[in-house]
């Protein structure tokens, strides 16, 4: 296989990743934030609505701990599919400029 090759299947298995953790990340949000009833009505509940505001994603993981553990996931898949975006797009320039 030549360099063009594998950038092709890096860049492809990429955008995979990514897509997939786009649609994790929503899957997440859509069923975890349930456990947000819990501070209603309590002195928290300013502290939690200012964090959902400022960033909603990054303040679902801090308030619900059923997220953390999924939360991961994201993060693998995410990262993984960046780098492998990144290292496709790189294999493609190495390829066309030599």
């Amino acid at each position: 296989m030549t360099s063009l090759d594998w950038a092709l299947l890096c860049l492809l298995s990429g955008i995979v990743l990514i897509t997939f953790a786009i649609i994790f990340q929503m899957y997440i949000m859509l069923t975890e934030t349930y456990s947000l009833d819990k501070y209603a009505n309590t002195p928290k509940m300013l502290w939690v609505a200012m964090s959902l505001f400022f960033s909603f994603s990054l303040a679902v993981y801090w308030v619900c701990p059923n997220a953390r553990k999924k939360g991961k996931i994201f993060l693998l898949s995410g990262g993984g599919g960046v780098i492998l975006y990144g290292l496709g797009m790189y294999l493609k320039y190495q390829f066309l400029h030599k």
